[in-house]
């Protein structure tokens, strides 16, 4: 007989709608989360509204994360981690070590991976100088001291320019990251416009490969921040950011159309890094003995997103491909769709 029980493993965005759409069925749901708190990534970033909203969605994760936690039907462990699954589709035994020696046992029906995404290390791409000059930034980074401090002020004082660079760790084949991030150029164009409110008079400069637009109505928004004459949109990828001997950032690139070599200064340079599979994706699916892609993503079965090779097995959010949280949270509930449907029988 099938548990009706799903075990869900991570709690950012993905897990915490799949977790919160199988409980609204009637199911009983572990979810286990190797940080110290739910939420993931998307838990620090920053609600971009200017004088409309800006559709970024970060609102709604301190909401579900709200629900999660008041849910009876929802067994959140935190600072966890999945260390063994064992039996068979419909009947998982799973041990779940809780921290300092403690190992959980849990029985489940159903599995929904939903472990999210590890940030690119922007120090790898050294001619960025991330790790030499402290106005050197990623966006993530952007956006938690945003949300932390509530202005660009507050976190960096009153700056005059600030660059933004795309596709740091994506569509670089010198990594092996020959794929696009996706929602990269949307936050920049978004960070950049919730920059520009704050401060009028900034200049902002995005440096770009292509420009992609991903989602309902980004076409229009794009177009509308590139209307205005204080954001530039420039097609090239700097070839160095350094500090020294000025005191801001000197940024060296080339026109695309001309070749011709340009600096230009920056008072703060805010790095869009890649959307890259966690360290421990291959080891969880060995463990689950489902497959990853040839970029160390979860891989969805044929003509299934959500679905894995195994029955009873089910992925979700960017542990499956850079998505927004939209997106995520889309993919979250059908996976929860499905798992339930096959608890169903």
């Amino acid at each position: 007989m099938q548990k009706q029980k799903v075990l869900v493993i991570g709690g950012g965005v993905a897990g915490m709608t799949g977790a919160l759409e199988a409980a609204a069925k009637g199911l009983e749901v572990y979810l286990v989360e190797k940080s110290a708190d739910i939420g993931g990534w998307a838990y620090t970033y920053c609600c971009k509204a200017t004088d409309k909203c800006a559709k970024c969605s970060a609102c709604l994760v301190p909401q579900a994360k709200m629900h999660v936690e008041k849910n009876p039907l929802i067994t959140v462990f935190c600072g966890s981690e999945v260390t063994g699954v064992s039996g068979q589709s419909g009947n998982y035994s799973v041990k779940v070590n809780t921290g300092e020696g403690k190992v959980t046992d849990l029985e489940v029906g159903a599995i929904i991976i939903a472990a999210g995404f590890k940030p690119f290390d922007a120090a790898r791409k050294g001619e960025f100088s991330y790790d030499r000059e402290k106005n050197v930034i990623t966006g993530l980074e952007l956006e938690q001291a945003l949300n932390e401090k509530g202005s660009l002020v507050s976190a960096f004082g009153k700056v005059k320019s600030v660059g933004f660079i795309q596709c740091v760790g994506s569509r670089d084949l010198s990594f092996n990251n020959n794929y696009c991030s996706k929602v990269c150029c949307m936050y920049a164009s978004k960070l950049a416009r919730l920059i520009r409110s704050e401060l009028p008079d900034a200049e902002l400069t995005i440096f770009y490969m292509d420009f992609q637009t991903f989602g309902k109505g980004f076409d229009e928004f794009v177009k509308s921040a590139k209307e205005d004459d204080k954001i530039q949109f420039v097609r090239g990828i700097p070839a160095k950011i350094f500090g020294f001997p000025y005191d801001r950032l000197t940024v060296r690139y080339a026109n695309s159309l001309t070749g011709e070599a340009i600096e230009d200064k920056f008072d703060l340079i805010v790095l869009s890094t890649a959307i890259t599979p966690c360290e421990d994706t291959g080891k969880l699916a060995s463990m689950l003995d489902v497959e990853t892609d040839e970029h160390g993503f979860f891989k969805a079965a044929t003509l299934d997103p959500v679905g894995t090779k195994q029955q009873g097995v089910f992925i979700a959010g960017t542990c499956q491909s850079p998505k927004d949280i939209p997106q995520t949270m889309e993919q979250a509930k059908a996976a929860a769709g499905a798992a339930i449907k096959f608890l169903a029988g």
